[in-house]
């Protein structure tokens, strides 16, 4: 049941981001035809920006989805009810503390962008962003419980729908209004009915939310529970100020022109990156599971396999990004839009070094371990900014990514295994760290191979460029990884879930 649930979540949830993705790049060309390069910076600016006030969040979704797991297993309906209680009220809170701290920063606008805009209504703009942030505390608390439980692909199938409603009516304003309010406006009605109808859905799954209760937490459960939120938000100060920081950097350092620029990278990027999550994100729930009822060495080996697909998943995605992202680009936008090979490089590193803490992520997260080493991620926050800003004053936007890689490196590479493996495997991390230099070293290797093939053999129209250029990254590394791994007992233990997939009837 636990590989059932797992299969059913990547499957819609992969077939829900394909839908977001056909119609994400639809709404962003007509953007940019319609509105231009600085409106784009201006979005990425502001979605940056309210991605640093989501750290009101505190860790909450991550806590409450873990503190959930057993009584889920277990049918502790009064358990369930006291969460939830709690959880609404903080998030209540969380909405206001936002939506506060948002409209304190209209006054500093200005400084977060380098150089004169010819954009009206910012202030307006920002606080229309900041609303469609707020007013989501209000309902996505229930999708704690939807999570928890294994059920991501309702989710994914809600927003799947509400992704094709709510971004017709965009496209259309875009090319008749040419009005970024009225996108804006109509952004922020659709989200809230989305949030609200998947909070009615979480009603409908389990009725005991409905019921008028008192439910509350033992003194013991509340201090746990507490106890693993303060480590959490330390993690989340890290992972905020990492992932957020970048176009902040970028339009005070280098201009709001270039954060647009970037901001399409960053949608393929960003799109590949949420596809695969749902992969792992499926299988969060299955492994809080596993955790709860399985023997250290099952924990083990189901470590190993999310591991080596991280690899295979990552490393593909790192190798087809280096060949084609900038011949999609230069094909899709035109080269004035185009980024230097050096800064796509720290790009595609930040991208992959990040993937491919997915299982160490995934174990630290559904084992508790929240407490283990809490104050290391204040540390790598504050390496990510204070590398970012000296390395883009040496060496331009690239030194930002490049410092969210040596902040990453320093910090979480090595000291998220080690806890896990002592406290969780209890062995030796030796193992790891030696099968992700190898893994590391085969995708450069297999980079190096495609990118002379595809340089040297064909080279002439850009539409056929990029197809002959797909071919050998689709063939070459899925080739080379084959021969290499086929005999593994992690591949096997894979393609036998993949066997699965294609008959869904079967469990393992």
């Amino acid at each position: 049941m636990r590989i059932q649930n797992s299969l059913n979540n990547m499957i819609f949830g992969i077939s829900g981001q394909i839908i977001s993705l056909v119609m994400g790049f639809v709404v962003r060309t007509v953007f940019i035809y319609t509105l231009g390069i600085e409106y784009l910076g201006v979005d990425g600016l502001f979605t940056s920006i309210l991605l640093m006030l989501s750290l009101a969040n505190l860790g909450f979704d991550t806590a409450m989805i873990y503190s959930l797991y057993k009584p889920l297993a277990e049918n502790d309906t009064y358990k369930i009810q006291a969460l939830m209680n709690l959880y609404k009220k903080a998030y209540r809170i969380i909405g206001l503390i936002v939506l506060t701290i948002g409209l304190s920063l209209l006054p500093f606008l200005p400084f977060l962008m380098n150089g004169d805009t010819n954009i009206k209504n910012i202030n307006l703009i920002y606080i229309l962003f900041l609303l469609q942030s707020a007013t989501s505390y209000y309902f996505v608390y229930k999708q704690s419980i939807i999570i928890a439980d294994q059920r991501n692909h309702v989710i994914s199938k809600i927003h799947s729908i509400f992704t094709i409603i709510s971004n017709i009516p965009l496209i259309i304003l875009l090319l008749t209004t040419r009005n970024y309010i009225a996108v804006l406006s109509t952004q922020v009605v659709f989200r809230i009915i989305e949030n609200a109808y998947i909070a009615n859905k979480a009603n409908k799954l389990y009725p005991f939310l409905k019921e008028s209760n008192n439910a509350s937490l033992a003194k013991e459960d509340r201090k746990l529970f507490y106890e693993n939120l303060y480590s959490l938000f330390l993690y989340k100060i890290s992972g905020v100020i990492i992932n957020g920081t970048d176009n902040i950097i970028i339009s005070i350092f280098a201009g709001i022109t270039w954060v647009g620029i970037y901001s399409n990278y960053l949608l393929i990027i960003s799109t590949i990156s949420t596809l695969i999550s749902y992969l792992f994100h499926s299988i969060t729930a299955s492994v809080g599971n596993l955790n709860v009822k399985e023997s250290k060495e099952k924990k083990y080996f189901i470590f190993r396999v999310i591991n080596f697909a991280n690899f295979w998943i990552y490393g593909f995605c790192a190798i087809c990004l280096w060949n084609l992202i900038n011949p999609f680009i230069s094909l899709w936008l035109g080269e004035q839009y185009l980024l230097d090979m050096f800064i796509v490089f720290a790009i595609i590193l930040s991208f992959y070094t990040a993937g491919m803490q997915n299982a160490t992520t995934t174990f630290r997260e559904t084992t508790g371990l929240f407490k283990k080493g809490k104050y290391r991620p204040l540390i790598a926050a504050g390496l990510n900014i204070i590398v970012s800003i000296v390395l883009i004053k040496f060496i331009g936007i690239a030194g930002v990514f490049l410092g969210t890689v040596i902040s990453r490196l320093c910090v979480y590479f090595w000291y998220d295994p080690f806890v896990i493996f002592k406290f969780v495997f209890y062995r030796s991390v030796k193992s790891h760290f030696i099968r992700y230099i190898s893994f590391t070293l085969l995708v450069v290797i297999t980079i190096v191979l495609t990118n002379f093939i595809g340089s040297n053999f064909f080279n002439s129209n850009a539409i056929i460029n990029i197809v002959f250029r797909s071919a050998i990254c689709l063939i070459v590394p899925n080739i080379i990884f084959l021969i290499l791994f086929r005999k593994s007992k992690e591949f096997l233990y894979l393609w036998k879930i993949v066997r699965n997939m294609a008959n869904k009837s079967q469990t393992i």
